[in-house]
């Protein structure tokens, strides 16, 4: 056995033997106890949930008589939750996708006669919200009434979304002495430049072309001209669209309710006599009303949801396929301590060569919500979905969410048909990369580094050194390719000639309006005209029953378990940032700028 010369002082091995025998079962025996304990709590918390699994979960009776009730207010996340707490409480999540077919199934259920809504302070995006405006009006083209109860349009302010959803219903009432607060829509980006200066962290960034400004937020002070531009036309275009779906559902002019939103917040009277709301009075007058007028029970939208019955494998299937959240090598993940998807090219490869054996699936309703990511990964998932038509010789038809924008966009490209909601934030085609340097920072810190390189460009990525001259020419040559490549799968999938390419890519953005009519995109709609459409391509008779597979696979249940051990650290990292005063919303706006194909940190307050 080869020896090595020791810098410690010696050791007596043998006189110290039965300390050291004695010190190694005292370390396992904890190790065991703490792996033991640990099964024992998964096993205990399991026990626990299950005796506390609330009624919600369980599958109520849809009464002969019922009224639908739906509380916008709720989570509707585009993903299912997949986790150990959906596991012992047979609870998943109310997805999205959920509560849009279970209103449309309602408006053909002769037990649903009305629907009974509550709305203040929404989550839902502004596509998801046209989505379910569509949903609503086709409630009521059926003769059924939809009513909606506000006890207040967000608070003071920024209710303007949750009052836009109000208008697709027949009636509005809101609680006496509460407040409108529809006061209009705005668009804030952060900066951090001068605070990174501070701590000596240089942002290097490259973009392909002036309006991919994801990295503005990290190399510039205040919105350039061009970001300020594009921002600009695209808040007038979201902002006209919500006035005039409002104005045409409340049978008044543009101008009029412009007027109104400048004069926000509104007390519930003054919405009242400007034709705003329908009626003042508290939740227990409308339910006694719509007692009096249908003798109906109420049934929630979830317990309903649930009790709805699948035709099972003896009908035609449609996959369905989420993409949702930053797009990233890997499996796909989804936080259960802050709520966030991370959509994993692997997890969307693996479910691909599923729905590519399923002999039942006939179309694929590809729902993408997505502000992009890498695009290797977006590449892959692009890629496997061509495939995927080559040898199942089915269509696919995307349906856009709130974003389906740059890494989101080139997925998409592998879509037969693309459909976005009318305010949907998509295109963005254009790449950047770079790297964070911490060179300065080091300084401030006493910290050196010294380096030996093998090979010029060995520290091209290494972040205690800006780019040289040489390594910023080779990176910049990286991003052309990636631009140039990106540009022509557009301008093929979409039959666009290059130079016409040039006039909508370069990083710009647009609304999924917008994107229609510069040929981003093919129609207008929801989930619901998705389906229909990818019924349509598959050639699959008008009215045939069918069925809807969902895609991501559900886990198992050490999957399940591991997911739950995987994200415990979360906690303690969110309860660090706030107690250091940095909020965790910003944390994750910084976090995902790491990627090299994404939207702005773009926040819409309304």
């Amino acid at each position: 056995m080869t020896e090595f010369d020791s810098p410690f002082p010696s050791v007596d091995i043998k006189k110290n033997r039965k300390k050291i025998l004695v010190a190694r079962i005292l370390l396992k025996s904890l190790i065991y106890s703490f792996a033991i304990f640990g099964i024992l709590f998964i096993l205990l918390l399991i026990v626990v949930i299950s005796m506390l699994k609330p009624q919600s979960a369980q599958i109520v009776p849809v009464p002969d008589q019922a009224v639908l009730s739906i509380n916008f207010d709720d989570n509707y996340s585009e993903t299912r939750s997949d986790d150990l707490l959906a596991e012992v409480t047979g609870v998943r999540s109310q997805t999205f996708l959920d509560l849009i077919k279970a209103i449309n199934i309602a408006a053909g259920d002769d037990r649903i006669k009305a629907i009974s809504a509550t709305v203040s302070n929404t989550g839902l995006g502004l596509a998801q919200i046209q989505d379910l405006r569509d949903a609503v009006f086709q409630f009521r083209k059926s003769g059924k009434k939809a009513y909606l109860f506000s006890g207040s349009f967000g608070s003071f302010g920024q209710g303007t979304r949750a009052y836009y959803l109000a208008t697709a219903f027949d009636e509005i009432w809101m609680q006496p002495n509460a407040e409108a607060g529809i006061t209009g829509l705005a668009l804030e980006v952060p900066f951090f430049k001068k605070v990174l200066d501070k701590i000596g962290v240089t942002p290097e960034f490259y973009q392909r072309y002036e309006y991919k400004t994801a990295m503005a937020s990290l190399t510039e002070e205040k919105m350039s001209d061009a970001y300020r531009s594009e921002l600009n036309r695209l808040g007038k275009d979201i902002f006209g669209r919500i006035v005039s779906d409002i104005a045409s559902a409340r049978k008044t002019d543009k101008q009029k309710v412009e007027r109104l939103i400048n004069q926000a917040p509104l007390s519930a009277k003054e919405a009242l006599e400007a034709g705003l709301i329908d009626k003042i009075g508290f939740r227990q007058d409308l339910a006694a009303a719509l007692k009096t007028a249908t003798g109906a029970e109420y049934v929630d939208v979830m317990s309903y949801a649930a009790s709805l019955k699948s035709f099972g494998k003896s009908v035609p299937a449609v996959a369905f396929m989420t993409i949702d959240g930053v797009i990233a090598e890997g499996p796909s993940y989804r936080s259960p301590v802050r709520d966030e998807a991370i959509t994993g090219a692997d997890t969307v490869l693996a479910d691909i060569e599923q729905i590519v054996e399923d002999d039942d699936v006939k179309a694929l309703v590809l729902r993408i919500n997505s502000p992009g990511g890498s695009y290797g990964a977006s590449n892959e998932i692009w890629y496997a979905l061509k495939q995927l038509k080559l040898q199942k010789k089915i269509p696919i038809v995307v349906s856009m969410g709130d974003y389906a924008a740059s890494g989101g966009y080139f997925v998409a490209l592998g879509g037969d048909y693309i459909m976005a909601e009318p305010s949907t934030i998509t295109g963005s085609i254009g790449v950047l990369g770079g790297k964070m340097v911490l060179e300065g920072l080091w300084k401030k810190l006493g910290v050196n580094w010294e380096r030996m390189s093998f090979g010029e460009n060995a520290g091209i990525l290494s972040s205690n050194q800006k780019f040289s001259k040489s390594e910023k020419n080779i990176f910049n040559k990286s991003l052309d390719r990636v631009y140039e490549d990106f540009t022509l799968k557009v301008s093929e999938a979409r039959k666009i000639n290059l130079k016409e390419m040039d006039k909508l890519a370069r990083g710009r953005v647009w609304t999924g309006e917008s994107a229609v009519e510069n040929g981003l995109a093919d129609g207008l709609g929801g989930i619901e005209a998705a389906v229909a459409k990818a019924q349509e391509l598959a050639e699959m008779k008008p009215g045939e029953k069918f069925r809807l597979v969902y895609y991501p696979r559900e886990k198992s249940l050490q999957e399940k378990i591991r997911l739950l051990i995987n994200s415990g650290k979360g906690i303690y990292v969110k309860q660090m940032l706030s107690e250091a005063g940095f909020e965790t919303e910003t944390y994750e706006g910084l976090r995902r700028l790491r990627f090299d194909a994404v939207l702005p940190p773009l926040k819409i307050v309304f």
